[in-house]
This record gives structure tokens, C-alpha cells and sequence, in this order.
């Protein structure tokens, strides 16, 4: 088999290159993307009535340890000290108390994001816009770049992550020099070089199948189906919301046990 010609050499590399950036911006797109929307979407169809659960369960956690260090006051014939007790039991469900309020401020976060989404139209223009650069400027498929253009990079990974297309439309004009610069420098290289960087290329691009299909694999992407699927999602919510009922009762039968124990003291 004769070997390749350097044309021929360089074509395939400009292939890998291309797929490699294909699948750092999929995987990119999962992270700072799929991955959030779909948590937003189930937490403000599903999450929210989960948030209710955590509350009420630990108001009645709360309820249930007064209710016994009452008792054990009582049994012990020492002075009942409401107060005192009302603050050991918030100091006791401290840190249950700030994990449910970490889930709230998700939830919060979850709202917002889902009032700014962009519209398919324009993410896609920015990620493309954005693969066009990487493919000149990315540190793992172009090496040997000037301060320039590593700083030029970074400028660029900024202006993606912060969805400015604006931004990154003017730079692709006010750097169109460093960007030739950078697509250039590729085929000064020899024909041992360009090999070399095919094989590290392949196994990129490997790894980062791999790492996709590992992200696919956990939450919240096992799930997004049933997360965009109404029926589901009314199902679970009415099974949610009976749940709550009847937890709200058990709290409103456990405050008026506790009310009745603090009014005869």
C-alpha cells in the first residue's frame, strides 16, 4: 500500500480535527447545557413538590424530637424549657435545614434559566461559531500557538460560556489574521508530525466518546424521557401531592399533641 501524500495526510488530519472539536463541543453542550435545562425542567415540574416533602418531613422530624425532649423533662421531673428546647432542636436540624435550603435556591436557579433560554436558532449559530474557532485555536488540536492566540482562546471560551454571539461575531472579524495565522502553522508540518498528531487525535477523540457516553449514564440524562413526557410527569405529581396531604395531616396531629403538652405546664 503506497503511502499518503502529504495533502492527503493533511485532509485526514483536518477530518480528526474536525470531529474532535465535533465531540469537545457535544460534550460541552451536555455539560453546560443539556444537563442544566434538563435538571431546571425536572425541577420545576417534579422538584418542586420534592422540596415540599423535605419541608414538611423535617417540621415533622422537628415536631417529633420537642415532643420527646418535652417528655423526657417531664419523666426526669426537671423544668420543662420550651425555649431551650426550641433551640436545640433548630441547632440539631441545622444542616437538614440548609441542604433544603440549597434545593430551594437550585429551584430558584432552575426558573431563571428556563426565562433566558436562548433561541435554538442562535445557539446553534454560537456553537458553530464557536467550533470554527476551536478548530484554529483549541491548545489540544493545535499546537505551538503564539501568546496571541492563547489568549485570543480563552477570550473566545469566555464569550461561548457567557452565549455572547455578538462578541464572538466581532472577533472572528478583528482577529481574522491570528486566526489565518493559526490555520497556517499546519502545513509547515512534516509528514512524521502530521502522523503524530493524527494517533494523539484519534485517542482524543476515544476518550471523549467515551466521557459522552459516561455523561448519558447519570442523571438527569437516564431520565429525560419520562422529564418531557406530561403524562409522566402529572402522574408523578398527583402521587407526589397525596403524599403531602397526608404528611401535612401527621404534622397538623403532632402540633396539636405538642400544643397540648406546652399549654399544661
Amino acid at each position: 500500500m503506497n503511502p499518503l501524500s502529504k495533502e492527503q495526510l493533511l485532509e485526514q488530519y483536518d477530518l480528526l480535527k474536525t470531529e474532535y472539536i465535533k465531540l469537545l463541543n457535544d460534550k460541552d453542550v451536555l455539560l453546560q447545557w443539556g444537563k442544566p435545562q434538563l435538571e431546571a425542567l425536572y425541577n420545576t415540574r417534579i422538584g418542586y413538590l420534592q422540596i415540599e416533602r423535605l419541608q414538611l418531613q423535617l417540621r415533622i422530624r422537628a415536631l417529633k424530637r420537642k415532643i420527646e425532649l418535652v417528655r423526657a423533662a417531664i419523666n426526669q421531673n426537671k423544668k420543662v424549657d420550651i425555649t431551650e428546647i426550641e433551640l436545640q432542636v433548630a441547632s440539631e436540624l441545622a444542616e437538614a435545614e440548609s441542604r433544603i435550603m440549597n434545593e430551594v435556591a437550585k429551584l430558584e436557579n432552575s426558573k431563571n434559566l428556563l426565562s433566558h433560554l436562548e433561541s435554538p436558532q442562535r445557539s446553534a449559530e454560537l456553537r458553530n461559531l464557536y467550533k470554527q474557532f476551536a478548530k484554529q485555536l483549541h491548545p489540544d488540536v493545535n499546537e505551538n500557538l503564539t501568546d496571541e492566540q492563547i489568549n485570543l482562546w480563552y477570550l473566545v471560551k469566555e464569550a461561548y460560556e457567557n452565549g455572547d454571539l455578538e462578541k464572538l461575531k466581532a472577533m472572528q472579524v478583528v482577529y481574522e489574521k491570528e486566526l489565518m495565522d493559526a490555520g497556517n502553522k499546519v502545513a509547515e508540518l512534516t509528514e512524521e508530525e502530521i502522523t503524530l498528531r493524527m494517533e494523539v487525535l484519534k485517542e482524543g477523540i476515544k476518550i471523549l466518546n467515551e466521557q459522552i457516553v459516561q455523561i448519558r449514564s447519570e442523571f438527569p440524562f437516564t431520565m429525560e424521557q419520562q422529564i418531557k413526557d406530561e403524562d409522566w410527569v402529572n402522574e408523578q405529581s398527583e402521587e407526589l401531592k397525596k403524599e403531602l396531604n397526608k404528611l401535612a395531616e401527621y404534622e397538623n396531629e403532632l402540633t396539636q399533641q405538642y400544643q397540648q403538652m406546652i399549654n399544661v405546664l
